[in-house]
């Protein structure tokens, strides 16, 4: 499977509404050796924001950033990571504010 095509046979796509009821999302969870990659292809509009990665942790390819040897290894796991992210995102789209 390749990263640049996250809609291959093997990947799994859901969609994740916000906590808040007002934000939806898509994703794309491709399975890359013993980890599984999120790969975020709708989101939100930043509204004005900088979508810089390091401020948004998403490359400008879709694939959410995450840390380097804590990839998720189950879908369930991350399916929460991108819960997470979502609602951080929503977070920095609000306030500015960016997490390390």
């Amino acid at each position: 499977m390749s990263i640049t095509n996250p809609m291959a046979a093997s990947t799994a796509v859901k969609f994740y509404r916000s906590k808040d009821g007002g934000s939806t999302f898509k994703f794309a969870f491709v399975p890359e050796g013993d980890h599984i990659s999120l790969h975020c292809l709708s989101h939100p509009p930043l509204l004005g924001r900088d979508p810089d990665p390091n401020k948004t942790h998403l490359f400008s390819s879709g694939k959410v950033c995450l840390v380097a040897g804590r990839e998720p290894r189950t879908q369930a796991r991350a399916e929460e990571l991108a819960r997470q992210w979502a609602e951080y995102f929503l977070e920095y789209r609000r306030t500015g504010i960016t997490q390390s």
